[in-house]
């Protein structure tokens, strides 16, 4: 049998990205580093089966197929918050540490409260119950007059495209999650403080964030909460279902109808707006582009494009909407490298 001729090749990938491949016989060989450097892909090196295996990203989804406001959060039993960027006070809370100081960012403390709250779930252990419950009481013994959890820093979400947002300041991110924890909170011990803690934030999301609240309105008509209160709004996805699962949650454990209504603006939201997040490879973390003259989307990372999906998929385990489940179906192929071309 001939042997097929074996010759070095110059390869440039997008004009700019230089290495030296082989060319054996008609086909071409190039170098893995290259193709990594130039398509962002991962690899996976299995030694026993001397595979290689090249993923879009290796990071993995959870099917959540029925949310329940009383179970495990979003397989939140898997998250470490203890090994995030954090330290914890006299009394067990995690302080978020910054470049500019250490604060109590109220998403972050509600992350660890859920994450114990879903290991006490699975493993019954006394020590879980008790952190999930010091953080449920933080949210009861910190809430302010009106009913919120304010962020008590500056932040400068997108210094290129908006203002800085001047503490203190409220984020749907942490007063969903408060709500998810509280309402856990109720549901576990049936004490009522929870849920009355809970319900005094329902205000805040219909609060303009011109006055000091998390309401936005995408077409000035849509409901959108927002995690950070911009002007122009900035319409922050992952906050924004955070956010509906928080209300949800409160419903579910108090039969409130104004966090239901709103729950169900929120929705209807969502599915008008979800298209705009979608990039026909990945998902936009906000439409920044689009309220703003960025001009360009804010592309989310993997890890957020994950968050995406299960957000969605735990409130589309509710709601059972053929449009969302479109979705979730596209944005999970793009994990596996699957991206819509025109026809």
């Amino acid at each position: 049998m001939e042997s097929k001729q074996i010759k070095d090749i110059k390869v440039i990938m997008h004009s700019q990205f230089k290495d030296v491949g082989k060319m054996i016989g008609n086909e071409y060989y190039i170098p893995y580093s290259l193709i990594e450097k130039a398509y962002y892909s991962e690899k996976e090196w299995l030694n026993k089966e001397n595979t290689l295996k090249i993923h879009v990203t290796k990071a993995k989804v959870s099917d959540i197929e029925n949310y329940d406001y009383k179970g495990n959060y979003l397989h939140h039993d898997k998250n470490r918050v203890e090994n995030w960027n954090v330290e914890f006070d006299n009394n067990g809370i995690p302080k978020t540490k910054y470049s500019y100081g250490k604060y109590y960012n109220p998403s972050t403390i509600a992350h660890y409260g859920l994450q114990h709250y879903s290991l006490y779930l699975i493993n019954n252990n006394y020590e879980s119950k008790e952190n999930f419950l010091r953080v449920a009481n933080w949210f009861v013994d910190n809430q302010d007059n009106r009913g919120g959890w304010a962020y008590q820093f500056d932040l400068h979400f997108y210094p290129t495209r908006l203002e800085k947002i001047k503490a203190p300041w409220y984020s749907a991110i942490g007063m969903g999650m408060a709500m998810s924890v509280l309402a856990r909170a109720s549901y576990l011990t049936k004490d009522i403080k929870y849920k009355m803690s809970a319900l005094k934030a329902v205000d805040i999301f219909q609060t303009p964030v011109q006055k000091n609240g998390i309401l936005s309105k995408f077409e000035d008509k849509f409901f959108f909460y927002e995690e950070c209160p911009t002007d122009p709004p900035s319409f922050i996805l992952n906050g924004f279902m955070f956010s509906l699962l928080g209300l949800y949650d409160l419903y579910q454990e108090t039969n409130d109808k104004q966090a239901f209504k709103l729950y169900n603006l929120g929705i209807t939201s969502l599915k008008r707006m979800l298209p705009l997040y979608d990039l026909g490879n990945r998902t936009a973390y906000d439409l920044t582009h689009y309220t703003t003259d960025g001009g360009y989307p804010n592309v989310a990372k993997w890890g957020y494009h994950i968050t995406h999906i299960h957000l969605l998929a735990a409130l589309n385990s509710i709601e059972k909407d053929k449009k969302l489940n479109e979705a979730l179906v596209r944005w999970k192929g793009y994990l596996l490298g699957k991206c819509k071309l025109t026809p």
